[in-house]
């Protein structure tokens, strides 16, 4: 039996990884799959002083409060950037790091530095020029995604632990992202860099970015034999 904890990307909530998640508990596997502050079922604890650090407690409270060991780490998209971190401050709890489409961060790396030259004005400004302290969801027909903290974006994410570096690793990436959609080359770059780095690298042929959503069974089928 596996201890998978599974965590979400940008303006969505645990529940994206519900489908996932009963599959690999069918297989007899513990699965958790919480929601970081201020999104999904915790939308409610929204605040501009939200920042990456946060969402990296969230998960080590998680391994540390259901006493979590052997973890299979899994994170989609932004959420790159929080395994990475976490990975950081509790390496002895992780047995493997997935990145399902995700942001591979390096030391000093923030998501406004990684994705500055995809996105173009990443930011919206109130009248004044200040940056405004949410990022709105990109896809506002789906009434459970919630505005990002904008803190979150742009607090840089430190990289230096040497037992971290040693935990095996592998990027999922999916093949048919649009080409009209600014952040395709971006994710392919990340791709690219987890493979320059030696990591195990696997695709699939369909299913875009949000794997879990539109390819659950097969998703988990490579969970499983990570």
């Amino acid at each position: 039996m596996s201890t998978y904890l599974l965590v979400h990307g940008a303006w969505d909530g645990g529940y994206v990884w519900k489908e996932v998640a009963a599959i690999l508990r069918r297989a007899g596997h513990d699965v958790y799959m919480p929601s970081l502050t201020g999104l999904g079922e915790r939308t409610h604890l929204a605040h501009p002083g939200i920042g990456l650090d946060t969402f990296i407690q969230d998960i080590v409270g998680v391994l540390q409060y259901e006493q979590l060991e052997d973890v299979i780490l899994v994170g989609h998209s932004f959420s790159g950037m929080v395994i990475t971190g976490v990975a950081e401050q509790a390496p002895d709890r992780i047995k493997h790091l997935v990145y399902v489409d995700a942001m591979v961060p390096r030391n000093g790396e923030s998501v406004a530095t990684l994705s500055a030259p995809y996105l173009g004005r990443a930011y919206r400004t109130d009248p004044d020029g200040n940056i405004m302290p949410f990022i709105a969801p990109r896809d506002p027909s789906d009434p459970r995604k919630s505005p990002m903290p904008t803190r979150s974006y742009m607090q840089t994410l430190t990289v230096s632990n040497e037992q971290a570096a040693r935990i095996p690793r592998t990027y999922i990436e999916p093949l048919d992202n649009p080409d009209s959609w600014p952040m395709s080359t971006f994710f392919r770059q990340m791709a690219m860099r987890a493979k320059e780095a030696g990591w195990q690298h696997l695709t699939m042929e369909q299913g875009g970015h949000w794997l879990m959503k539109t390819q659950p069974v097969r998703l988990s089928e490579i969970l499983l034999s990570v």
